[in-house]
């Protein structure tokens, strides 16, 4: 089997340098503990519990893997120093916040010796995470799915940047879901890369087969932003987001628009296959999705092709 030994690799003792991204309904236990198997870094996705709930994830987490894995915190929610406070009493070896300023939550995590990276979408950002004390960056361009940033910086140059005006190890998101996306993320500068979108589209991933297969069939071309006026969500061209779309833009009153438009229909997708009437949540890189492998058979696959490509590069030569 092909390895790639990164700063991240070492840091973490994980095989592989590629994390699952953190996301509602799909990074749970099982599906966090076998991309950990793979030899990659499983991340809960933790916005749907209380404290005591994450505490029960993390052991149901634990049941299922020896190997480690780490958990997301949305810092700006009020579960945050909860969850935190949860996150150190287990001894989770790895944090990333997001969604709001980690400045309470860092310090908290370094006296514990937890590596917490925060998850920026501008140099700006990543400049007040560092302030903040947080021990890396998880850079997220606007190509990926989810809530993005208004100013869309696209993943190519947002790391480069990142890595540069740091000087912390940073991990590229967004976009990302071969070998050669694995490969740019290392030559402009990024220890490892977390996916989203790809790991969605696998055989573990405890989505519905009708969202799988809407991966499989969607083009580059078919994503959008809706929710610009309270915050970006990217996700799949449907009816859902169609009509996401024509209510805001027929109101500026917040308060209604974030009733309507969000995740609220999401599951209704996920969990119950309807493509067309629920929320499709998903990135740019569903262009390159055409299978669903399992995690076990896709994360050494993206490795040896990463090491390929890295081969290729070293063969060019300056005339």
């Amino acid at each position: 089997m092909s390895h790639l030994s990164t700063p991240l690799t070492e840091l973490l003792g994980i095989e592989h340098p590629i994390c699952l991204g953190p996301m509602g309904l799909v990074s749970v236990p099982p599906m966090v503990a076998a991309v950990s198997e793979a030899g990659g870094l499983g991340i809960l996705g933790t916005a749907n519990y209380d404290s005591e709930g994450l505490r029960e994830v993390i052991k149901q987490t634990r049941a299922l893997t020896s190997k480690p894995f780490g958990v997301s915190i949305m810092a700006g929610f009020p579960t945050a120093e909860g969850h935190a406070l949860v996150a150190i009493e287990e001894e989770v070896p790895f944090v990333t916040t997001s969604a709001g300023s980690p400045k309470k939550l860092a310090p908290m995590f370094r006296d514990a010796g937890i590596e917490n990276y925060h998850v920026v979408p501008t140099v700006a950002m990543a400049m007040k995470a560092k302030e903040s004390g947080c021990t890396g960056i998880v850079a997220e361009g606007a190509e990926g799915a989810s809530f993005k940033s208004r100013d869309e910086v696209s993943t190519i140059v947002l790391v480069p940047q990142v890595v540069d005006a740091t000087g912390l190890p940073v991990i590229a998101a967004g976009g990302l879901g071969d070998g050669r996306g694995l490969a740019a993320a290392l030559c402009l500068g990024a220890t490892g890369i977390q996916m989203g979108t790809r790991f969605i589209a696998t055989e573990e991933s405890p989505i519905h087969d009708n969202y799988k297969q809407r991966l499989i069939d969607l083009r580059e071309t078919d994503t959008r932003m809706v929710g610009r006026k309270t915050g970006p969500l990217r996700v799949a061209i449907n009816d859902c987001s169609d009509d996401m779309a024509e209510f805001e833009s027929g109101t500026d009153d917040i308060a209604e628009i974030r009733k309507k438009v969000g995740y609220q229909k999401f599951p209704q997708a996920a969990m119950q296959g309807d493509v067309d009437g629920g929320l499709v949540v998903a990135g740019q890189v569903v262009g390159m999705v055409d299978d669903l492998p399992s995690v076990a058979g896709l994360m050494p696959a993206i490795v040896a092709d990463a090491i390929k490509a890295l081969d290729l590069n070293q063969a060019f030569t300056v005339r």
